[in-house]
């Protein structure tokens, strides 16, 4: 019985019931706007942003691990932005949303792609690359501009950007971890650089534009409230 106590206890502090709705909801939102634009997209023309900067950098695929590192990273900070309390996590909630509509319309009006390179796939590292190319969209990549992987990464650093509730040092390792993150897809040729300025300029715009009235607030009332 107490154990039961404290169980619920623990949940209840680290993932209040009012947060579950939110992110259950950016997730869908998420498959919906990487999916369904990829549905709606197959047959038109796909663009390719790939700069002469691009092609200096070199494929490094020891930086798949970091890549797959992002989806624990992005899960754990995603449920810590709740420790800001209500008004701080709706903002995080109504940012997230917000940069997932901007990239839906631009995924619809400018369909992106690249080539990847070809890999040997002597190393671990190489192989599991491999399947994450064929796994995301094989020899026909889209959905690259703006990117999905590098906004989510630097929200999770953004989201918990001076929050007391936060540890300090946890703060500084989030930041660094997304910078991580960031690097590892322009060097595992996932996207190219202007994907991720596109990305974290998206989560900036945002972020202000939340900071300011009640409009975060309207995203909270639509939650609890419908």
């Amino acid at each position: 019985m107490k154990a039961s106590r404290s169980k619920k206890a623990f949940w209840k502090k680290w993932l209040p019931p009012w947060a579950i709705l939110p992110l259950v909801s950016i997730l869908a939102v998420n498959c919906l706007v990487y999916w369904g634009s990829g549905i709606l997209t197959g047959s038109c023309y796909h663009y390719d942003f790939t700069t002469d900067l691009d092609r200096m950098v070199p494929l490094a695929p020891e930086f798949v691990w970091i890549y797959i590192l992002a989806f624990p990273f992005w899960a754990c900070n995603y449920i810590l932005a709740a420790q800001r309390g209500k008004d701080g996590f709706y903002r995080f909630a109504a940012t997230d949303l917000a940069v997932h509509a901007a990239c839906f319309v631009v995924f619809l009006l400018i369909p992106t792609t690249n080539i990847r390179p070809q890999l040997a796939g002597d190393t671990l590292s190489e192989k599991m690359l491999m399947l994450i190319y064929e796994l995301d969209g094989g020899n026909h990549p889209s959905n690259l501009f703006p990117s999905i992987h590098c906004y989510v990464s630097w929200l999770c650093w953004r989201g918990l950007k001076g929050a007391k509730e936060i540890p300090g040092w946890y703060q500084h390792f989030s930041l660094v971890f997304a910078v991580l993150i960031i690097i590892s897809t322009q060097v595992l040729k996932q996207h190219y650089l202007v994907d991720a300025v596109a990305a974290v300029a998206l989560v900036e715009i945002f972020w202000r534009f939340f900071s300011k009235g009640n409009r975060r607030r309207k995203v909270m009332r639509f939650f609890e409230h419908g």
